[in-house]
């Protein structure tokens, strides 16, 4: 865990430098980090809403026996898991950008 850890350390970096070239490097208020922090999470909260939809349909399906609908839905999952975890960095990056814009 610890090494999956610091890669996705590493692509926080990746994040705060790609948005900083996009936008501007530092957050011109308080107010406006929180914004963009806030929308972050709010979009990992969209990705675990549907995740725990499939999860739910995956359920159905493993109860059933439905072995080749339960393969749809962990497909399905993992997508959605792989959008999560890239929300999830850019929560992170975002702190990241947060800090070194206020930190004194």
């Amino acid at each position: 865990m610890e090494k999956l850890k610091r890669s996705v350390e590493k692509l926080m970096e990746i994040e705060v430098a790609d948005s900083n070239k996009k936008f501007s490097p530092i957050f011109h208020t308080t107010h406006e980090g929180y914004a963009i922090i806030k929308e972050e999470v709010e979009e990992a909260e969209y990705e675990i809403e549907f995740i725990n939809i499939f999860l739910n349909n995956l359920w159905s399906e493993v109860k059933g026996n439905n072995i080749a609908p339960a393969v749809k839905k962990a497909e399905f999952l993992k997508r959605k898991a792989i959008n999560l975890s890239a929300e999830a960095i850019q929560i992170g990056a975002m702190c990241q950008k947060f800090i070194d814009s206020f930190e004194k």
